[in-house]
């Protein structure tokens, strides 16, 4: 199925969800049942055909084609029953039973009474910023297991009665009738994604039938329920408030959107800054996570991530709102919350620092060797800035930006002199100017203005991140109530206005680069040896992470950028996951408004990757 019909149908679904609620929920049960009726006709069919070649050898006449045939209807009907039979893995981590953690299991216990869903068979903890309830089918459609999954480091940045309101959504995701609807449906779409995904590389008629079919009904049954997913998440956040009021649930989220993405922009990066002393890390992260998390960033760092969160899109990757449509459907008005006293892992009990090292052992055993590849890394980086120290009168302006750029990868603060040398020697030099204005504005120095004008004038490509850096800027005098802060309205103004004019043009931009298949018309990509060393070492602490490949697109919205494409492929194939690897990715790596993240056999085939333009760049190495 064509990208763009994919889209012209999913939002026809929307529009059908919009206009006639019940007769959209009609039409995705319809066309759900299609295709199971489908897999049924299929085996009957070979029931039917297998039945004949039994009559045929009984009666003693069989034809030899006879037996070949039979042969394909016994494959046919292997085939039909796998469809039918999905088996969804037990999921991994760390499974807390009652008896250590008394607590947990009776608040469970207390929101299952009052959204009248089924009981919880199982509690697992996991290392990811999320929370979720995974229903897997016992044998085919006879009953279901329901795990409730929860991350380690959302127990540790959560206070008890936040995190209840996150396993309350979660909950709500099975209240009644509708909600066991939308559970199957969810269901149905990863057992028909996990039966794509095995026929993919089988050869022969059988797996050619099937992949033919698959391949005409899969998108366009994903893109059919993508509506109902979304409405669905709407009603969860609705069954939370109701139990745990609509201020709560709004202050859960804004912190987990704060915090996740300041877990993985800070608390791991400052982990990994140890391996400049440390040969093993002590104490280990996840023993220390709780102490790390529960404060939170600092003020201006949770003002300037809550208000680039609200100014996040609606994507169609994502079946969960942005955070501005979430708080708005909850009546709460968006803004850095108190953060939690005290974390939940106390609702753990004796489990808690079972659990810990459980993670750290984990951790460790799968990062030991990428740990002493950043400890080299590191010391790299030392001794390029050691060369570049000694022949310091005789350096380029590349030169200068990637010694900047070593001394930010050790965490020094006093790189913003070596770009302001970069510049001296080639005064329109896009990275440095971009590089120092962000250093510039971080100390919110008196040039920062001066000098995103300039980025804005002479980079079109660097113009919204310009804006956005002065407007930041701007607010954080104001804030502060510096003497630097400009009087005259009409500064604002402007910069507002140049922010209006750079947004459309980054939007067009970047329909232009989403609007076709990531694999077609690569070209290289536009990024240094630091940055492609930056983006290994991200890849590194992303455990899911196997294998990546890179690839560069440009668009002729904007002529002088080149957008970034990485493919990254993981252990396990998970769609939940997936969408939260790109997220996380999207907002970590140092490439604002260019970088485009898909996953290899989720959103794109690894024929179809390994076919194009795009270059392997990591593949993770065993632990020994």
């Amino acid at each position: 199925m064509e990208h763009v019909d994919f889209m012209h149908l999913l939002r026809l679904s929307e529009q059908a969800c919009e206009s006639d609620a019940k007769g959209y929920r009609r039409s995705v049960w319809w066309f759900a049942v299609l295709g199971y009726a489908v897999v049924i006709v299929l085996a009957l069919v070979a029931v039917g055909v297998l039945g004949a070649v039994a009559w045929a050898v009984a009666t003693g006449r069989p034809g030899g084609w006879m037996i070949w045939l039979g042969l394909v209807a016994l494959a046919l009907l292997w085939v039909t029953v796998r469809a039918l039979m999905t088996r969804f893995p037990a999921p991994e981590g760390y499974r807390v039973t009652p008896e250590d953690a008394p607590e947990l299991f009776k608040a469970i216990e207390r929101l299952r009474r009052a959204v009248k869903g089924p009981p919880i068979d199982e509690v697992v903890l996991d290392a990811s910023f999320n929370a979720a309830i995974l229903q897997r089918p016992r044998l085919g459609w006879l009953g279901h297991t329901n795990h409730l999954i929860i991350g380690w480091p959302l127990m540790c940045a959560l206070e008890p009665r936040r995190l209840l309101a996150v396993i309350a959504h979660e909950y709500g995701h099975l209240r009644g009738e509708h909600g066991k609807f939308s559970a199957w449906i969810y269901r149905t779409r990863s057992a028909w994604w996990r039966l794509q995904q095995s026929y993919e590389a089988d050869e022969g008629p059988v797996p050619w039938l099937v992949r033919g079919f698959l391949s005409w009904y899969v998108p366009r049954f994903n893109a059919r329920t993508f509506a109902l997913a979304r409405q669905d998440e709407y009603e969860a956040d609705r069954v939370a408030a109701r139990l745990c009021r609509p201020e709560v649930v709004g202050q859960a989220w804004v912190e987990i959107e704060i915090k996740s993405r300041w877990y993985h922009e800070v608390y791991w990066p400052r982990q990994w800054q140890r391996a400049q002393k440390e040969e093993r890390p002590d104490p280990m992260p996840h023993a220390d996570m709780a102490s790390g998390l529960l404060h939170g960033p600092d003020e201006a760092y949770a003002t300037r991530a809550l208000r680039e969160a609200l100014a996040r899109l609606p994507s169609y990757d994502d079946t969960h709102p942005v955070p501005r449509d979430r708080l708005a459907a909850l009546g709460v008005r968006p803004e850095v919350p108190t953060w939690s006293k005290a974390p939940s892992i106390a609702l753990l009990g004796r489990a808690a620092p079972l659990a810990a090292r459980h993670f750290d052992r984990q951790w460790w055993q799968d990062t030991r060797r990428d740990w002493e590849h950043h400890h080299r890394h590191l010391a790299t980086c030392r001794d390029r800035a050691r060369d570049y120290r000694a022949r310091a009168a005789d350096l380029q302006a590349d030169e200068w930006v990637d010694w900047a750029e070593c001394l930010e990868q050790l965490g020094r603060n006093d790189h913003a002199a070596l770009y302001e040398q970069a510049l001296e020697r080639e005064p329109g030099h896009a990275r440095a100017l971009l590089r120092l204005t962000i250093a510039r504005q971080d100390a919110t120095h008196p040039e920062t203005l001066v000098l995103a004008e300039r980025l804005q004038a002479r980079h079109p490509q660097h113009g919204y991140a310009a804006c956005r850096l002065a407007l930041d800027h701007l607010d954080r005098l104001d804030h502060t109530g510096s003497d630097l802060a400009p009087r005259d309205p009409a500064v604002r103004r402007t910069w507002r206005e140049r922010l209006a004019h750079f947004e459309k043009l980054e939007a067009t931009a970047w329909e232009s680069v989403t609007a076709t298949n990531p694999c077609e018309h690569l070209v290289a990509p536009d990024w240094t040896e630091l940055e492609r060393r930056y983006v290994i070492d991200e890849l590194i602490r992303l455990r899911e992470v196997s294998a990546a490949w890179v690839g560069g697109k440009t668009v002729p919205e904007l002529p002088g950028r080149v957008y970034l494409v990485l493919f990254i492929q993981m252990r396990r194939t998970d769609e939940a996951r997936g969408h939260e690897l790109v997220q996380q990715l999207m907002e970590s790596l140092p490439f604002p408004g260019r970088l485009l993240v898909t996953v290899v056999d989720l959103f794109v085939r690894e024929a179809d990757v390994r076919g194009s333009a795009a270059q392997a760049f990591y593949r993770r190495q065993r632990s020994r």
